[in-house]
């Protein structure tokens, strides 16, 4: 195994980690990640939501790792999504994101893969880290997307500011 799979490798244990933490006042919000990444080209993870109604609410997820830190003017994480990963992502017909993880620091981040960006790009905003203020913000528009009962249109919050240009 060489360095970069290392990488990758931790980077996925600390996606898992940081998606399954407790939040202070709303108890567990997600349940254990499934791996998809051997089955699935894009597709990383497909993570539920802790749901009391007879509908789980789902979402993809497509981990990168860098040990290569941020930019130093925007302070965004260092990771490369190519455009094809891009189209792929938004193609799905469910809530899709990519998540950003420094694994020296192990921190991530979070933004929305579902059509505002069609184009690859080689950082990620670190607007969205993911504390538990982004995955409670997270579970709510999950949870809002799978109630509606013809599955809009999906306009997610965690937008990279940069794809509103």
């Amino acid at each position: 195994m060489d360095a970069k799979e290392v990488i990758g490798e931790r980077g996925e244990s600390i996606f898992r980690v940081l998606i399954t933490r407790k939040h202070p006042t709303r108890g567990y919000l997600f349940e254990h990640p499934r791996f998809l990444g051997e089955k699935k080209r894009t597709i990383d993870f497909h993570v539920e939501l802790f749901h009391e109604e007879s509908l789980i609410p789902f979402f993809f997820v497509q981990v990168k790792s860098t040990s290569e830190g941020y930019t130093q003017r925007e302070h965004r994480l260092k990771i490369q999504v190519t455009a094809t990963d891009m189209k792929r992502l938004a193609a799905y017909p469910a809530p899709t994101y990519i998540v950003g993880i420094d694994e020296p620091g192990e921190q991530g981040y979070i933004v929305s893969a579902n059509g505002e960006c069609k184009t690859g790009f080689s950082s990620l905003s670190t607007q969205y880290p993911l504390n538990p203020d982004v995955l409670a913000l997270l579970w709510d528009e999950v949870a809002a997307y799978w109630a509606s009962p013809t599955y809009p249109t999906f306009r997610s919050i965690f937008c990279d500011p940069k794809w509103r240009q």
